[in-house]
Parts: C-alpha cells; sequence; structure tokens
C-alpha cells in the first residue's frame, strides 16, 4: 500500500488533518477551525457583503468619500453574487497539478491536461463555496472530485485509477482528503470572507476602508488556493507514486 512508501496525512471523521507524513516540504496551519460555519445572517449563501455606496461612493448622504465615483452598490444594500476563488487565477489552480504528477514516471505530466478539462477543475473546486456544499452532506460533491482527479489522472499519464490498482486506496484515502478540502471551504473563516468580499466588491481597488481591503489581493488569491488543496493534492501524488513503485517492484521481479 502507499503507507509503505510515505504515509498519507491522517484525517478524522469530521475532516480534521490529525497527522502528515514528514516527507512533503508542506505544513499544515496547526490553528484548525471551528465545527461550524458562521453565516450572516440576512446574506444568502451564494452572496456575500460589501461596502455599500451610491455611484459617488458615499456611504451616507455628505460623506466626503476617498474616490468620489464608484458602481453602487446601495440598491442591493451592499449583497453581491460571490465570485469565485479558484476560478479567480485559473492558470495557477491548474500549475498545482504538477507536485501531483512529479516523479510518477511513464512520461506523467500535468501539462498533458487539456484545456476542457483544466476549465472543468477551478469550475468544480469553486462549487463547493458558490453552491454552500455542506460538510455535513458532501458525498456527492465529494464522488465527482474523485471522479475528476480520475479523469485527469488518465489525461495525464495515460492510466486511470484503476488501471494503477488504486481504487480502494482513493475511495478512503483521497476521498477523506477532500472531505477535508470541503470542511475547509465550508467554515468560510475569517480570512476567506475577507478574501472572498474584496474580489466580489465591484469596487475593491476603492474600498481602501473597508475591513475585508487587501492591497495585493492576487497574492493572497495564490496563498489561499495552495493551502486549501495541499492536504487533496498531497495524498492524490503520494498514492500515484506509492503506485507507480509498486508497479516498478513487480517489473522487476516478473523480470
Amino acid at each position: 500500500g502507499p503507507s509503505a512508501t510515505c504515509p498519507v496525512p491522517c484525517i478524522d471523521s469530521f475532516g480534521s488533518v490529525v497527522g502528515l507524513p514528514s516527507c512533503g516540504p508542506a505544513k499544515l496551519s496547526s490553528a484548525m477551525p471551528s465545527m461550524h460555519p458562521r453565516y450572516e445572517e440576512g446574506v444568502p449563501k451564494d452572496r456575500c457583503r460589501v461596502r455599500c455606496c451610491n455611484e459617488e461612493g458615499q456611504e451616507y448622504p455628505g460623506q466626503r468619500a476617498p474616490f468620489p465615483f464608484a458602481t453602487p452598490t446601495a440598491k442591493a444594500k451592499g449583497l453581491v453574487k460571490r465570485k469565485p476563488v479558484f476560478g479567480c487565477d485559473k492558470d495557477f489552480t491548474y500549475s498545482l497539478l504538477e507536485s501531483v504528477f512529479q516523479d510518477v514516471g511513464g512520461g506523467a505530466d500535468y501539462e498533458r491536461l487539456s484545456e476542457r478539462t483544466q476549465r472543468l477543475w477551478s469550475r468544480t473546486l469553486d462549487r463547493c463555496d458558490l453552491e454552500a456544499i455542506d460538510f455535513r452532506n458532501c458525498d456527492e460533491y465529494v464522488s465527482e472530485l474523485l471522479s475528476l482527479c480520475d479523469n485527469i489522472t488518465r489525461e495525464c499519464t495515460g492510466w486511470g485509477f484503476a488501471e494503477r490498482g488504486l481504487v480502494e486506496d482513493v475511495s478512503i484515502e483521497l476521498a477523506k482528503a477532500w472531505r477535508h478540502f470541503v470542511r475547509l471551504v465550508w467554515m468560510r473563516d475569517l480570512e476567506w470572507e475577507d478574501l472572498v468580499r474584496c474580489i466580489s466588491d465591484p469596487n475593491s481597488d476603492l474600498s481602501v476602508d473597508a475591513e475585508y481591503y487587501l492591497s495585493e489581493p492576487a497574492a493572497v488569491v495564490k496563498h489561499t488556493v495552495a493551502s486549501k488543496l495541499l492536504v487533496p493534492l498531497q495524498v492524490w501524488g503520494l498514492l500515484l507514486r506509492a503506485a507507480a513503485e509498486t508497479q516498478a517492484s513487480a517489473k522487476k521481479s516478473y523480470i
């Protein structure tokens, strides 16, 4: 099994990582989120609250706004549709797949992935937040993620999970890792919400006094995407490398 080469992260039934392999360079923050998400009252789950202002950038009549112009959000009381985080920088989100296929051998390369599947990758990840997937009821969504991982693996290596003898490990270990991902997004912690509000605000560059203002949102997007995907991508890569080693050993003993 994969553990013979390198242990996969240990994830409990709540989707929390309680142990990580020492062989990977990436580290998971020790601060784990609380058990339940916090949704602001009166805000639909597919919306977020941003700075409420008129076309002159005023939040109330007579205010001397830092910038005397804006896309008005007052009519909707500052509630706007949530923008996708993983699709914000699709190329970066796609590039993270490189680590999954490193050292798998047999010509495995993330750059073999079709453009259509690249788009599906970020779109599927974003559904977790945009559709407010509930961690307590996410089996169907996790199954879709596993199926997508299988398709990506087949496109990038020529073989899917079944041909690599990984169906059982994937259904247990990789499924746990994706549940961990769902839990992190489902929590909508303060850092996540600040980022979503920033990229969803049509006046984000002008909202310099807003509590969610980010001077470098592009850098925060990259950090957030990489940290949320850390565990599933690590488990996925470990399983593929362990299977490749097993197959290589079997071939040697056969010869």
